[in-house]
């Protein structure tokens, strides 16, 4: 599992559904989900989390796109095996895994040292740690 450390921006509710924004370092993310925990306010420190193969990657950022998590990161490890392909990519924000095909990282032609996109749907991401409720 990926861990992010983010503080919370805004929320945002209609109905059952809650958009929430958070920074973490010089990024903003975006998690869209359906219950809350009452801790879970502006300002509160959390930890996210996504799991490896949620997390895409691009070659560059997309405005044609509905991703709107979209966070710059260099390829710093790849383990290859015979179906797919772990790929360390380390940013700003922390050390992310993502977890594709060997196909797609053929097809990608990814490289130590590359310089790509993390890209993930504010559906995949969660809160798994609430460390300061405000």
């Amino acid at each position: 599992m990926n861990k992010i450390e983010a503080k919370v921006s805004s929320i945002e509710a209609s109905e059952a559904i809650h958009v929430v924004t958070f920074s973490a370092k010089n990024e903003e993310l975006t998690m869209m989900a359906l219950e809350l925990p009452k801790t879970v306010q502006k300002g509160a420190e959390v930890v996210l989390g996504i799991k490896p193969s949620f997390v895409l990657i691009a070659k560059e950022k997309s405005k044609d796109i509905s991703l709107t998590n979209q966070i710059d990161a260099t390829i710093v490890q790849l383990d290859i095996g015979r179906l797919l392909v772990t790929v360390k990519l380390e940013s700003d924000i922390g050390i992310f895994e993502s977890l594709i095909t060997k196909k797609s990282s053929d097809m990608m032609n990814l490289s130590e040292g590359q310089n790509v996109v993390v890209m993930m749907k504010a559906s995949e991401i969660s809160i798994i740690e609430v460390r300061d409720g405000v």
